[in-house]
């Protein structure tokens, strides 16, 4: 059994005439607003490298060493713009945002607490109540955490104020101190 391909039939979906006439002018937009300006560039693109090309094959042209600086200088000057550009639009799509966000609450009033309070105010909020929660926590906790602490540096004092009076005796010095004052003379002065 042979199979052939289908018979191509045409969609049934007719455009209307206002799709189609946004279609052209989508089409348009693109041409002028980024087909052209790429092919600029582009074309000045090619023009620079090619001067730059007969500027270091052809011998004997004076002030070659300027050409160059000069064609380098020009690309560096059309690459530079753009980005300065690019670095540009950031804050102002902030400011842009900023104003939008701004317009659209005046048509949505909002009420309540956190009525017309930026995010970074909520969330600071929030910061200073865990805050205030982690105080409270560690009031709590610490005294139970610092107890055997303080308990271990206890018995771990009196062992050692114990083992020094246990071998107080059996320390053979001249400086021999027998109540344990500091002084070795015995007078306790």
């Amino acid at each position: 059994m042979e199979t052939y391909p289908q018979q191509y039939h045409e969609p049934k979906f007719e455009p209307t005439e206002a799709q189609l006439d946004r279609d052209r002018l989508l089409r348009r937009r693109t041409r002028l607003y980024i087909y052209l300006p790429l092919g600029i560039v582009s074309f000045i693109a090619l023009v620079l490298m090619a001067l730059i090309l007969i500027g270091l094959y052809v011998v004997g042209i004076s002030g070659f060493a300027k050409f160059i600086s000069a064609v380098a200088d020009i690309i560096i000057i059309l690459w530079t713009i753009p980005a300065i550009i690019l670095v540009s639009l950031l804050p102002i799509t902030y400011v842009a945002y900023y104003a939008n966000r701004r317009q659209k609450r005046k048509l949505d009033p909002q009420t309540g607490p956190l009525a017309y309070r930026s995010r970074t105010q909520v969330l600071l909020w929030r910061i200073q109540v865990f805050m205030g929660q982690t105080q409270a926590k560690t009031d709590e906790i610490a005294p139970k955490v610092a107890k055997p602490v303080t308990e271990f540096n206890a018995f771990i004092a009196y062992l050692g104020a114990w083992l020094n009076i246990v071998t107080r005796p059996f320390r053979g010095s001249e400086y021999h101190d027998p109540d344990g004052n500091g002084n070795g003379n015995g007078n306790g002065a």
